[in-house]
């Protein structure tokens, strides 16, 4: 898949950063179709097709959210083995150059003369209060890179390693609690059976994020009572798995994303570059540059992304809400500036995702500011920028408008996912030691094993108990390396 441009290279859309965010132009053929939010579903999932933004995760991301043995301290060497493999970058242009910098200029500069310090965000991690910085990303090379660049190439070496694509995992076959394969079937291709595990060693991984892992858990009779008699009354029925060993868990609960909100700011010295026009019409100049030397402006993520910066609102419940402002050079003119404020770790709203009788996964309560406390850190730091933007020359307010206070327009912009959300899905599949079976919040133990099951283990973004700071990707990775050496320290039963 790829423009024309790009014919006769071996480089496809998802290879080129600047062409990231065709997927919302042309998601034909990549996004899910089962799922209500936008999602990636080809190989590599959402690091195929999302902005490659990469961080280290701040202490109170791990500290504030997760259990123990999943402290910040207990996931250093996790840490220490993902970013010496995706070490991430700042100027990924590997002629070491950053392009199109004015959209940064302006807001950083503004930002830096208002008291923000500027950090390497990625070298100082736990430095988000009032902080700002350039974008990083998982680029290598000038190409995205990431996981599929480095896992995958790993894993693929291996001779007991095999890839099916174009497969879709129906349902894990299981009696009582224990794992005895996994039922599959085709996609436009791929394979259709079953897999049978390796008697007494064989386990089961579901790592199919937030959505997918819970989808799959209904199928195979793990869930919340409803939800399994949905499937039970769908296609799936009559060679579901039997009531009488269904597994009560509260799959689907704490359903959490970054709140987003945005606001547009203009000025005459930003400069906007049209990279969906470049799809068909690239400037040639760029075009070549990039083939021939994998530098310029399609080296780095569109729409121009870019400066990040962090604050702390610490609530009137004592609690310290995290907010990751993320700009981009796209908006209403040509001189525009949106700017994407996430609410992040702290936040206490919790949604919940079901599924329906066609066995599609939807958002059937969102978890954006269902909490006053939520909606106030929201409303604090619109205000923070506001002040601390408020003697810019030449800079115009274009959301909220002049006139219009901060809370008014947070009230304005409706809590649902069309309007607030980020597509940085997590917590279906909670981890926690309240053993959701008996009345307690948890689908998974600390091992990331799912309760009431010998050798089933969900391994992605479901099993984090709340939202992080910044974009989780990498935050995501850490997890994997850390519950992989769990899992093989595990005796077999």
């Amino acid at each position: 898949m790829k423009p024309t441009w790009l014919q006769g290279t071996n480089l496809t859309r998802f290879d080129v950063p600047g062409l990231c965010n065709q997927i919302w132009a042309d998601p034909t053929g990549i996004s899910c179709t089962d799922i209500d939010q936008m999602a990636g579903c080809v190989l590599g999932g959402g690091t195929a097709v999302n902005a490659g933004l990469w961080w280290k995760p701040h202490p109170e991301d791990w500290d504030t959210n997760f259990p123990a043995g999943w402290q910040t301290k207990d996931l250093a060497a996790a840490t220490d083995r993902v970013f010496s493999r995706i070490p991430g970058t700042i100027t990924p242009s590997v002629d070491g150059k950053r392009y199109l910098s004015q959209g940064f200029d302006v807001l950083g500069g503004s930002l830096r003369a208002a008291g923000w310090e500027y950090v390497v965000a990625n070298e100082t991690p736990e430095k988000k209060n009032r902080t700002i910085g350039h974008s990083t990303f998982m680029f290598s090379g000038g190409e995205r890179g990431g996981p599929l660049a480095t896992y995958l190439v790993t894993a693929s070496g291996r001779s007991t390693f095999t890839l099916w694509t174009n497969t879709i995992a129906k349902r894990i076959i299981r009696t009582g609690g224990r794992a005895t394969g996994v039922e599959v079937e085709c996609n436009r291709g791929g394979h259709a059976g079953t897999v049978n595990l390796t008697p007494t060693t064989g386990r089961v991984i579901s790592a199919a994020g937030a959505f997918g892992s819970a989808k799959l858990l209904f199928r195979s009779g793990i869930g919340p009572t409803d939800q399994l008699n949905i499937v039970k009354n769908s296609t799936d029925g009559p060679t579901m798995i039997s009531s009488d060993q269904w597994i009560n868990l509260p799959v689907g609960y704490n359903l959490n994303d970054h709140v987003g909100t945005d606001i547009e700011v203009a000025h005459p010295d930003v400069v906007f570059y049209d990279y969906y026009a470049a799809w068909r019409t690239p400037i040639a100049s760029d075009a070549e540059t990039y083939l021939a030397n994998r530098t310029g402006p399609f080296a780095q993520a569109a729409p121009n992304i870019g400066p990040i910066f962090w604050e702390i609102i610490k609530g009137r419940d004592g609690i310290n809400r995290h907010l990751h402002w993320q700009a981009r050079v796209e908006g209403l003119t040509n001189t525009s500036m949106t700017v994407t404020q996430y609410l992040g770790t702290g936040s206490t709203s919790r949604g919940r995702m079901t599924i329906t009788r066609q066995l599609n996964t939807v958002v059937s309560t969102p978890p954006y500011l269902r909490t006053e406390h939520d909606k106030e850190a929201v409303v604090e730091g619109l205000i923070s920028l506001q002040n601390s933007l408020a003697n810019v020359a030449g800079l115009t307010w274009i959301t909220p408008r002049p006139g219009v206070s901060a809370e008014q327009f947070v009230n304005s912009i409706p809590a649902i996912p069309g309007r607030r959300g980020s597509n940085h899905w997590i917590g279906t599949a909670k981890m926690g030691t309240d053993d959701g079976r008996t009345g307690g919040t948890s689908v998974v133990d600390l091992n990331t094993k799912l309760y009431g099951t010998d050798n089933i283990f969900v391994v992605d973004a479901s099993i984090f108990p709340g939202m992080i700071t910044a974009n989780p990707s990498a935050a995501i990775i850490i997890v994997s390396e850390h519950a992989a050496r769990k899992i093989l320290a595990l005796p077999t039963s």
